[in-house]
């Protein structure tokens, strides 16, 4: 019993001198915490053009900051909120029109990973005309001014927005529409389209000279899409004809020329072997018709072994006593001849 009645005072003591020693020292010895971080700083609210019956707000953080949270408040009261699965630096709004008036002020806020909201935007009153500013349009940029006639060209089409377009699209602006950024309806009709992508980065090709242009669309809570006025109008020029100004690749043209010259020779050398080989096979063939005829014709050769009688016996004159004489008055041909 003494035993822990003892270890008890050691500690008791311990811990008084090391709060007299902090108190002697002059420091606090409770846990020292900084201080408290700032908010998120104040984000800004755009109404942006109607989509049908609806009104579209664009709640944006400042540059470099921001958020998983962002709500919109309609006359102080929560209307909206968007929740992003990972940090972003807007949020789209839509709002019914019929539940609006132009009294109606605006403002919106968002919550940092922390969870600590930024102070409330600036009020913007909702404007029910279509006075509201469209999507800011993009830029446009081209790798090149002119192109040869057949050759691939790259277009790079940057939306201002923080927020990803949904969808990019290069296009083709008729010949009298102005250069500067303006709406689609200044573009050409069917055809007007040359590509889209969700990616903003074009590489087309073969290329018609003219004005090209491009705009984003974006998507909103409601699978509703918002699209953007167009882009400046960037002129491409097809060159017809190489450009003169270039230096000759004498070692390419070399290189060129003794490949072909290389592959006459191939084809000259081919074209004698055949002619050899056929004329070859044209008198083989003309000695085998040869062979063969002539074998049939000494298989028909005979040989006649005629008996040969001697001419002084053919024309012996036979005498009267000799059975070979007749008479010829006996013959039955002469026989009824008469002589006077």
């Amino acid at each position: 019993m003494v035993f822990y009645e003892h270890h008890i005072f050691m500690i008791l003591l311990l811990i008084t001198c090391t709060y007299s020693f902090g108190m002697a020292d002059g420091s606090d010895p409770r846990p020292v915490s900084g201080p408290p971080a700032p908010p998120p700083p104040v984000p800004s609210l755009t109404q942006l053009l109607s989509v049908g019956d609806r009104l579209v707000f664009l709640c944006e953080a400042p540059d470099g900051h921001h958020g998983l949270f962002f709500e919109l408040f309609g006359n102080k009261t929560l209307v909206d909120t968007v929740q992003h699965q990972t940090e972003e630096c807007g949020a789209i709004f839509t709002v019914n029109r019929k539940d609006v008036t132009q009294e109606k002020p605006f403002c919106c806020l968002y919550m940092d990973a922390r969870r600590m909201p930024s102070a409330f935007s600036t009020y913007v009153y909702a404007k029910l005309d279509e006075e509201a500013s469209p999507l800011p349009p993009p830029v446009l940029e081209s790798s090149s001014s002119e192109v040869q006639r057949g050759q691939m060209l790259s277009f790079n089409c940057s939306a201002p927005l923080c927020l990803r377009p949904k969808l990019f699209q290069l296009l083709r602006r008729s010949a009298g529409s102005a250069g500067s950024a303006g709406s689609p309806l200044d573009l050409l009709g069917p055809g007007a389209v040359v590509s889209s992508s969700p990616d903003p980065i074009f590489r087309v090709g073969p290329l018609d000279g003219g004005l090209y242009s491009c705009l984003y669309q974006m998507s909103l809570p409601t699978d509703l899409r918002i699209i953007s006025s167009a882009s400046q109008a960037v002129q491409v020029t097809v060159l017809h004809e190489p450009n003169t100004d270039e230096p000759t690749d004498w070692p390419f043209i070399v290189g060129a020329l003794t490949a072909a010259v290389l592959f006459l020779a191939v084809v000259v050398g081919l074209s004698l072997a055949v002619h050899k080989k056929v004329r070859e096979v044209a008198q083989e063939k003309k000695r085998r018709e040869d062979a063969k005829f002539w074998s049939t014709v000494h298989a028909r050769d005979h040989v006649v072994d005629l008996p040969i009688t001697r001419l002084s016996s053919f024309f012996k004159d036979p005498g009267p006593d000799s059975g070979e004489y007749a008479d010829p008055r006996t013959l039955s041909t002469f026989a009824n001849l008469s002589y006077s």
